[in-house]
């Protein structure tokens, strides 16, 4: 299916970080028009995604905007009932929408058949959406060696696996829209007190997908990442649960908290109209930058919220 082409002046956050053709020059002689940003507003009608981590939040939240966009979306997790619960309610709305399909990206062999059985229900694959992951709230030094490799065999290893297995399904497929989205964080560019090992996957992810979006760009591949703050999903139960001490939650403040649908809505924009990075709030995205163009005040700011976490900690 042919994509639909939008020649418009783009408004700042449309341009930043687009990829966009800039309109032919004019000819010698002739005053210079004003500038014609030129970018693809893709159909995405019947096209496929696959999104892991879909079980709930930005996952779920994403696959329900993708299908109703009119795509064919693939739900995988590792809970089982919560994604066939999801892809009942996509298919109540848009009938033969969505599948389900269990997967734990930790490990090679699910991966494997998670693609096998898209590729044998749909028969092509457009996007693929690298979001499975969790975080824990701890310091560096009381953070195991097992559960420091197990987040990075989960958030990064996961999501190389996720591409690897999935690139020759994308490249083979016949005018496909050829995307990665790669959940990373806004701590891949500042590490945070008490997620030190997380912020160390994200940052992971996001180095990773700076590389491969150069390195296939040759083949008309997109790779967007993408970068939330904090966002009002199951995602601080379960560092809670799984973290020796309870805070997460509580230590994120509340106006950078955005609900899963605000962040799908960013996603789903990026798929129709490809960008490098997606910042959801972008506040946090100035704040992030200004952080990163002065270290020592950064340092200072960060010391002072590590003194109130350790002191608002309980005793061990």
């Amino acid at each position: 299916m042919q994509s639909q082409t939008e020649t418009t002046q783009l408004s700042g956050e449309e341009r930043e970080g687009s990829f966009l053709h800039i309109g032919t020059p004019p000819s010698c002689g002739n005053p210079p028009p004003p500038p014609i940003l030129v970018t693809m507003i893709r159909d995405l009608k019947d096209k496929v995604i696959v999104i892991t981590g879909a079980s709930s939040g930005i996952g779920a939240a994403t696959a329900i905007a993708c299908a109703n966009l009119g795509m064919n979306v693939v739900l995988s997790a590792r809970r089982t009932d919560k994604l066939e619960t999801l892809a009942e309610n996509i298919n109540k709305k848009s009938p033969n929408r969505a599948i389900a399909i269990s997967c734990d990206v930790a490990h090679d062999e699910p991966v494997q058949k998670l693609f096998a059985k898209t590729h044998e229900h749909f028969g092509r694959l457009d996007v693929v959406f690298a979001n499975a992951g969790y975080g824990i709230f701890a310091s560096v030094l009381d953070t195991n060696d097992q559960e420091h490799r197990h987040l990075f065999e989960v958030n990064y290893f996961g999501t190389v696996r996720t591409i690897k297995e999935s690139f020759p399904y994308l490249e083979s497929t016949p005018n496909s829209l050829r995307q990665y989205l790669i959940t990373s964080s806004v701590v891949s560019e500042v590490g945070i007190p008490m997620f030190g090992p997380y912020a160390a996957t994200k940052a992971a992810q996001d180095g990773l997908a700076s590389a491969l979006r150069a390195e296939l760009a040759v083949k008309d591949f997109f790779v967007t990442s993408i970068h939330p703050a904090g966002t009002s999903s199951e995602f601080f139960d379960v560092v809670d649960d799984i973290s020796a001490e309870k805070p997460a939650a509580q230590n994120t403040p509340k106006h950078i908290m955005q609900t899963p649908q605000q962040v799908a809505a960013k996603i789903t924009r990026a798929i129709q109209k490809p960008t490098a990075e997606v910042w959801p709030m972008r506040s946090v995205h100035w704040g992030v930058s200004f952080a990163t163009l002065f270290p020592r005040l950064r340092s200072h700011v960060l010391k002072g919220h590590a003194k109130k976490l350790i002191a608002s900690s309980p005793p061990s």
